[in-house]
């Protein structure tokens, strides 16, 4: 569903401020309505699994898993990882707001 919960509500609002008869509104906002039903009706994304957490975790270069499944930091001691680290977490936070329908705001982008 490409509607967001905000856009409904905006077109709900703007909807009803343009109404001066309830039956115009109940008319009008059918759509609306059913478009809401529709997007309450899906089911809540999963969570990030730790399996794609510690996937993004390497690719940001701030763990390397082992074949055994040990998860190590790919850097000796006195490593500077502040960029890695940063980088990682801004990725974590987009993939979660993706599967949860919340976009990055321009000012969170990195």
């Amino acid at each position: 569903m490409t509607d967001t919960f905000r856009a409904l509500c905006a077109e709900l609002t703007y909807c009803w401020s343009r109404t001066t008869n309830p039956d115009d509104f109940a008319e009008n906002a059918a759509p609306i309505i059913g478009r809401m039903r529709a997007a309450l009706a899906q089911p809540k994304p999963e969570a990030l699994t730790d399996e794609e957490i510690l996937n993004l975790s390497e690719e940001h270069c701030v763990s390397h898993t082992r074949p055994g499944g040990d998860v190590i930091y790919p850097y000796k001691d006195g490593t500077d990882m502040k960029d890695d680290v940063l980088s990682f977490a801004r990725a974590l936070i987009a993939a979660d707001r993706a599967r949860w329908g919340r976009p990055a705001t321009p000012t969170e982008t990195p």
